[in-house]
């Protein structure tokens, strides 16, 4: 269970929930375990984010930048066979790896594009799935669904038909944000609750709704995949 998609629109929680931050009781993941990949490039929404996420991976750092799915690929695979120090990677924003390749690629004719956007994305999601020491967190955007209410955002219906992201990942986190009164409540929802199409193994997660915390879900996950419950 080493492929886990978090999927939220911007401002829902996403990124939050990487952090440690004890004001929102959030223990997060901690950075000199963490490998952060920057898909888009941006700065990322966390205090001090450019000291505790610097230099490159092969020289015992922990920050990539790149959009490039063979190079993440490669990354991936890298920090599961020689960084025993790593045991979480964070891909921020995943589908970004194939936005910024179809922009690339407009301009050409045909639909072969389209195949090649699937595969070449299928080729990240399959490394981190055989990543079997490390845990690789896929942080991604939703996009509306007449069938499901929200689906993984892609590309469009042309690379849907080669390729249904949902079914490469054993965990599929959706964030929700509950009203309460005077307050705000970011969660992430563990199984489908009648709007978003979130999955889980049974047992893994004893609460629909849980804390927006990677540190939290990494605890869960490690204990079912223990035994422990």
């Amino acid at each position: 269970m080493s492929a886990i998609a978090i999927v939220g629109k911007s401002g829902t929680g996403k990124s939050t929930s990487i952090s440690n931050i004890p004001e929102l009781n959030i223990k997060g993941l901690e950075p000199a375990k963490t490998v952060m990949v920057n898909v888009a490039g941006k700065d990322l929404p966390m205090r001090g984010w450019k000291k505790l996420y610097t230099g490159s991976i092969r020289d015992n750092g922990n920050y990539l930048e790149t959009s490039q799915a063979d190079a993440i690929a490669a990354a991936i695979k890298h920090v599961n066979d020689n960084r025993p120090d790593i045991e979480n990677i964070v891909i921020d924003d995943g589908q970004f790896i194939m936005a910024f390749e179809f922009m690339q690629r407009a301009k050409e004719k045909g639909y072969d594009k389209f195949a090649d956007l699937g595969v070449n994305l299928a080729k990240v999601i399959r490394a981190a799935k055989d990543a079997s020491r490390v845990k690789v967190y896929f942080l991604w955007h939703p996009e509306e669904d007449r069938e499901t209410g929200f689906k993984m955002k892609t590309v469009g219906k042309m690379v849907d038909d080669y390729l249904t992201l949902e079914g490469l990942f054993t965990v599929v986190l959706y964030t929700r944000i509950i009203k309460e009164e005077g307050s705000m409540k970011y969660t992430f929802v563990t199984n489908n609750d009648g709007k978003h199409p979130a999955k889980s193994p049974i047992g893994m997660f004893k609460e629909l709704y849980i804390p927006n915390d990677l540190g939290y879900v990494a605890d869960q996950i490690n204990a079912y995949n223990n035994g422990e419950q």
